[in-house]
């Protein structure tokens, strides 16, 4: 059959119309038809034009498409769908599992980074840390050594070849560096991290191992002057009570003394005795952790709160008659008197002070604001911790408007509700001797190794300004006049100028606590001391400042 619209005589094909129209075995062509709807669809009547079945019957004559053809189609497919979807859509599910794979692989290094920084030591020195036990199963503790060197706690082995810990300086060194058995304390206790663990060369670390040998503990080196603490140590003698020296200018402790002591080494042996003794002190660090009444060393603070609400203090004036009375709140009056009744006289500001006249101070305090003297106290670091690594007590203070006459007297002096640990004391006066800027107190300057390598090294650290420069000259002063003209005139004439507060705090039906703060030389501080004396029967002119003088003959230069 022939379609008239579609039809060509063969007889005139070129050549060119060979290659292109391969040759059927009719002359018959077709034009597909256009791409109408009317034209595809049924006529108007709603008959077939029976097209459909034309265009079925020359599909089955094509031949199939080829491979490459169907690649094609398929691959313009894939881009049409993909073209379909918008930006951002078509990775999304991708991007959230990997940004959730990568927040969690930072968080996992982020904690463990803080964990070895931070929690770490304070896990491993938590008491009942059952993982200490497995460290010193694999590790001898290391020493614990003095600033030049000396030896304050080492390991050793005994004839049958069970390690036990060894003091050299006995009950010298025995509060501040502490015991690694019984009764865990001092640097034992907060340096228990450091002591049990090990950076040696690894490859002698693996072949102590192999070899099933403990490998040695890395040593601690302290800030402790080994002559210094002797001095203080011997200085202080009998009596119980505590010393604390610092290095103004960079926070280390020079010596820490505490007193009653006991020996490490043999306390295990005598331990039971101790502790069946109620009154018996020996194993408590006073130096950071005994609470005692402040008496005229406090008027530093007093003193100071009067400055600044009264910038006219150089017009200050008081006639003491060796006591003061004033009301009690109850309708009657109460007494505060100067050490052992002593009339003064006429006083100014700066003679008050270097007397120690309770009298005046006393005065002083009845016309203080009681919320700004709150607010100075709490500066100075009352009712809070301290900025040290040094465990330690809070100091405590209280004082309201409503107080009595009587009771703001007493708090001026250093009596009333106030209590202070010998630390906190020398801590106040290493910042008035520094131009009123803290450095936060330290014990161990750094950590090596067995073979020597340095692991840690602490620097000192600022805790900022306690008191303005100004303010801190200006107690200098104050404190000068003490040692010169004052209650500690024993410390005049030494070569040096030094700067001091006596203090002498009466206790009832015990005695009275003698103290002493102050700093040498006063024009280049190179050590700030507290010295106390517990129950003494005498002033501390006569008990602390003796002290005081042997430490600093023993350090300044």
């Amino acid at each position: 059959m022939k379609n008239s619209r579609n039809t060509r005589d063969s007889s005139n094909k070129g050549q060119q119309d060979s290659f292109m129209f391969p040759e059927r075995d009719d002359d018959t062509y077709f034009e597909l038809p256009p791409e109408d709807d009317d034209y595809y669809g049924a006529s108007d009547d709603g008959s077939d034009d029976g097209y459909d079945s034309f265009v079925d019957e020359y599909d089955q004559e094509v031949k199939p498409q080829s491979k490459r053809q169907e690649q094609r189609r398929e691959k313009k497919q894939v881009k049409a769908l993909s073209e379909k979807q918008p930006k951002g859509v078509k990775n999304r599910e991708i991007l959230v599992v990997m940004y959730a794979f990568i927040c969690i692989f930072l968080a996992t290094i982020g904690y463990f980074i803080y964990y070895n920084a931070v929690e770490s030591k304070d896990v491993i020195n938590r008491p009942g840390n059952v993982h200490i036990a497995q460290l010193q199963e694999k590790t001898s503790r290391g020493r614990i050594l003095a600033a030049d060197g000396s030896v304050l706690a080492q390991t050793i082995t005994d004839a049958s070849g069970q390690e036990i810990r060894n003091y050299p300086y006995a009950n010298v060194f025995a509060h501040v560096v502490g015991t690694s058995d019984i009764n865990k304390s001092g640097l034992e206790a907060s340096c228990e991290n450091e002591l049990l663990m090990s950076n040696i060369n690894p490859l002698r670390k693996a072949i102590n191992e192999l070899q099933n040998e403990k490998n040695p503990g890395d040593d601690v080196i302290t800030t402790l002057d080994t002559t210094l603490q002797q001095v203080a140590y011997n200085a202080l003698g009998s009596n119980q009570g505590a010393v604390v020296a610092i290095e103004p200018s960079t926070g280390k402790v020079l010596a820490m003394v505490s007193k009653p002591d006991y020996d490490p080494n043999t306390l295990e042996a005598n331990f039971d005795a101790i502790i069946s003794d109620s009154n018996n002190k020996s194993l408590l660090n006073q130096a950071t952790s005994g609470l005692f009444t402040p008496g005229s060393i406090f008027k530093i603070c007093t003193a100071l709160e009067y400055i600044r609400e009264n910038p006219s203090y150089d017009g200050y004036s008081y006639t003491c008659q060796g006591s003061i009375q004033l009301s009690d709140g109850n309708g009657k009056t109460q007494g505060l008197s100067c050490y052992h009744g002593t009339i003064h006289g006429t006083q100014n500001l700066f003679q008050s002070f270097a007397n120690s006249c309770n009298a005046s101070f006393a005065n002083i305090g009845t016309v203080l604001d009681a919320d700004q003297f709150t607010q100075l106290a709490q500066s100075l670091l009352f009712n809070q911790s301290l900025p040290t690594q040094i465990p330690h007590a809070k100091s405590s203070f209280s004082l309201s408007s409503s107080d009595s006459d009587w009771l703001k007297g007493a708090t001026a002096i250093g009596q009333g509700n106030t209590t202070m640990t010998p630390l906190h004391a020398a801590m106040i006066t290493s910042a008035i001797a520094n131009g009123g800027v803290l450095m936060e107190p330290y014990l161990v300057d750094s950590v090596q190794s067995s073979d020597g390598t340095t692991v840690e090294k602490n620097m000192p650290q600022s805790y900022g300004n306690l008191i303005s420069s100004s303010e801190a000259s200006l107690l200098t002063d104050m404190m000068i006049q003490v040692t010169q003209s004052g209650t500690a005139t024993a410390l005049s004439g030494l070569g040096y100028t030094v700067a001091g507060k006596t203090g002498t705090a009466e206790i009832d039906n015990y005695g009275n606590n003698a103290w002493f703060v102050g700093f040498a030389p006063a024009e280049d501080p190179q050590i700030a001391i507290c010295v106390l004396v517990e129950n003494a029967s005498t002033s501390s002119s006569y008990v602390a400042v003796p002290v005081a003088q042997q430490i600093f003959a023993a350090y300044v230069k």
